[in-house]
C-alpha cells in the first residue's frame, strides 16, 4: 500500500505518518509492517479514531476519506505512463537470446507490464530515469558477459521466498538520481613484445 503524505494532510489530521499508516491498514484490512502497532493503536484510541477492538469510528472514517482522496490522485497519474512504446524501449535494451543462467533476457511484454504496474505503485521514478538505470545495468553486466544478470522481468521486480518483492531497477534508479555511479570506459589492451 502506498500513501502519499503531504504536510497539509498531516497538519489537517494532526496524525503522525505511522498513525495514518495504521489507520489505512485497518481500513484496508492489511497487516501493518515496520511499526509498533500497539503503541500506534493506543494513540488512535486516545484520539477517538478507533475503538478498543480496533474498529474505525466515524471520526476515523472521515480521516481515512481525506487520505484516500490524496492517494487516488497519485495512482491515476502513474497508471497512464505504461505504454507499449515505453515497454518496447525498455525491453530492447536487454540482449537477444538467453543469459548464461539459461533464462531469456527479454521477458514477455505482458509480464513486463504487470511488473511495471507494481513498480509505479511502489516507486516514484519517471521513464527517463528508468531507461538510464537500465542502460547502466545492462552495460555493467555486458562487461561481465551477462553472468548473474537478471532478465528484463526480474530486473523490475522479483518475488522473494518470504513473499516480499525487491527491485534491482529501483536500486539503479536511485543511483542515477544520486549520481552515485561511474561510467567505466571500455578499453582494450594489447600485449606488445
Amino acid at each position: 500500500m502506498t500513501i502519499t503524505l503531504n504536510t497539509l494532510l498531516i497538519q489537517d489530521t494532526k496524525l503522525s505518518p505511522n498513525e495514518m499508516y495504521l489507520l489505512m491498514c485497518i481500513s484496508n484490512k492489511e497487516k501493518p509492517l515496520f511499526i509498533n502497532t500497539l503503541a500506534e493503536a493506543r494513540k488512535l484510541r486516545i484520539k477517538g479514531l478507533i475503538d478498543e477492538s480496533g474498529v474505525i469510528l466515524p471520526l476515523g472514517i472521515e480521516v481515512v476519506s481525506k487520505i484516500n482522496t490524496t492517494k487516488s490522485v497519485t495512482k491515476a497519474s502513474t497508471a497512464i505512463d505504461i505504454t507499449d512504446d515505453y515497454i518496447e524501449k525498455y525491453v530492447l535494451l536487454f540482449p537477444k537470446g538467453k543469459l548464461p543462467s539459461g533464462k531469456q533476457a527479454r521477458a514477455d511484454k505482458k509480464n513486463l507490464r504487470n511488473n511495471f504496474i507494481w513498480f509505479f505503485k511502489t516507486y516514484n521514478y519517471d521513464w527517463n530515469t528508468i531507461i538510464a538505470a537500465t542502460v547502466l545495468y545492462v552495460d555493467e553486466y555486458e562487461r561481465k558477459n551477462y553472468m548473474y544478470m537478471r532478465n528484463s522481468q526480474y530486473f523490475i521486480s522479483k518475488m522473494n521466498p518470504d513473499k516480499t518483492r525487491d527491485s534491482e531497477l529501483a536500486n539503479y534508479c536511485s543511483q542515477i538520481i544520486r549520481g552515485d555511479y561511474q561510467q567505466e570506459a571500455d578499453h582494450f589492451s594489447e600485449k606488445v613484445v
